[in-house]
């Protein structure tokens, strides 16, 4: 019987060619299973470069999501959507923040929550309980890979392929994840350096809607001594706003104003990689 494997597609083009060459090159050694988990707050251009992947390559991409049991001691388990019915409102992630409280850098808890326990909760479902899992880690990214022995970091141990290999690869493809750098596929991640923030409020203001409704309605949460907000330096979505004010209002963003400190959100958050991206 071959060891199980199942593969973590985030919806970034690292793991969508990960999860090709796995295919191509490993069915005979495992039998392959590759799930992606939504939090309700991914680009739709992510979901839709993921259904292309899926049936492109011929995946068989289970997409499944967080369902969180609002009642103490009771974990989070998953439920089982595809490309039509998957959030796009945020419904998973409000879940999450309804008991958690508000994911930051403090409390950098939205990728297990909303991605690597929906993930455990449907390897248990299918008697896949502690198999091995391959994570989309490139060889230039080396300082993200663990030390597990159930994770298998196939680009970065096996292949050695780095950034430009994965590029190199899209560009020959006949579609390709239509994101700028900037974007990702969390639409405004909290781990963004802050000229990513700005740039997208100045693109797509709109953006920020879902974390700006959660400040309002969970920043004092029940399990918080204090007001718990999402981006770094304890500001809110609002004060990212009137700080972008405040520059737009000298006539130009100057983007070359702030650094672009790794903020490690430059595609899609992995699951089982200690909540950083």
């Amino acid at each position: 019987m071959k060891p199980k494997l199942l593969v973590s597609f985030s919806g970034g083009k690292t793991s969508a060619y990960m999860s090709h060459l796995i295919k191509e090159r490993w069915s005979d050694k495992y039998e392959i299973g590759f799930v992606f988990a939504n939090t309700g707050q991914e680009r739709e251009e992510t979901l839709e470069f993921i259904q292309r992947c899926d049936e492109h390559f011929h995946l068989g991409v289970v997409w499944i999501e967080a369902v969180v049991n609002q009642e103490k001691g009771k974990g989070v388990r998953h439920k089982v959507v595809n490309f039509k019915t998957a959030s796009r409102d945020g419904e998973p992630f409000e879940q999450a923040i309804r008991k958690y409280g508000i994911p930051n850098a403090a409390l950098p808890q939205c990728t297990s929550r909303l991605k690597a326990e929906p993930i455990e909760s449907y390897e248990r479902s299918i008697g896949w309980k502690d198999c091995l899992k391959a994570i989309g880690i490139r060889a230039d990214e080396s300082g993200r890979l663990g030390n597990n022995s159930r994770f298998l970091y196939p680009m970065a141990r096996d292949w050695m392929l780095d950034k430009i290999d994965v590029n190199n690869f899209w560009e020959r493809m006949p579609f390709n994840l239509n994101l700028l750098e900037h974007h990702g596929n969390c639409s405004w991640c909290w781990r963004k350096s802050d000229r990513k923030l700005m740039m997208l409020i100045q693109e797509s203001p709109q953006l920020f809607d879902f974390p700006r409704r959660m400040e309002k309605k969970y920043a004092s949460h029940k399990a918080d001594k204090g007001r718990r907000v999402f981006f770094r330096q304890e500001r809110s979505t609002d004060d990212l706003f009137n700080q972008y004010n405040i520059i737009a209002s000298s006539g130009e963003i100057q983007m070359r104003m702030f650094d672009d400190e790794s903020s490690g959100c430059t595609e899609s958050c992995e699951p089982f990689t200690g909540d950083t991206e």
